[in-house]
């Protein structure tokens, strides 16, 4: 797939996946190499039934990743569609998926920086906020062994660390 985009082949590539499997690999590949593709050109690229490019094709256009063209056939009156990628947008679908993972994760470390967390031992039980612990009077919700207060700071290290690389990526 050779592409002249300002994201590089492999993050296109995983975006494909994540939001079309194999198939919307395959379809995104084939609109980075043509631009005003139709349906049916890329049904028959690909092998791919048509319904299911359609498919495809809207999920990628409602994430803004490609745009289409339309016009009127004049023998028929129906209108065509041709697909092209939206280089410029597949960048900013990029940043607005990095936003949202950095919020989610400020979320996490501010809720993991202001609760204290309690554990039984048992790997089939959750931990349980110092509330809940106070609640079952420091025994297990579900199984109802004692809770021992559990180390958190390598949870929070992983956070820090994840939301300081992704700030990182955003500045640059």
């Amino acid at each position: 797939m050779a592409s002249i985009y300002t994201v590089n082949e492999e993050t296109l590539i995983n975006i494909a996946r994540v939001l079309g499997g194999d198939d919307g690999v395959r379809i995104i590949g084939i609109l980075s190499e043509h631009k005003n593709i139709t349906v049916e050109e890329l049904a028959e690229t690909t092998g791919i039934q048509i319904n299911d490019v359609r498919k495809l094709l809207y999920r990628f256009y409602n994430h803004s990743l490609i745009t289409n063209r339309r016009f009127r056939d004049k023998e028929t009156g129906w209108f065509i569609f041709q697909w092209s990628l939206q280089p410029e947008l597949v960048e900013a679908y990029v940043t607005s998926t990095k936003q949202k993972i950095l919020r989610k994760l400020e979320s996490r470390l501010e809720y993991e920086l202001t609760h204290e967390f309690y554990h039984c031992g048992n790997p089939q039980c959750p931990n349980t906020t110092f509330e809940v612990a106070m609640d079952t009077v420091f025994h297990c919700p579900q199984c109802n062994e004692p809770l021992h207060r559990v180390d958190n700071n390598p949870v929070i290290e992983f956070l820090e660390k994840k939301i300081a690389e992704i700030k990182e990526e955003l500045d640059t």
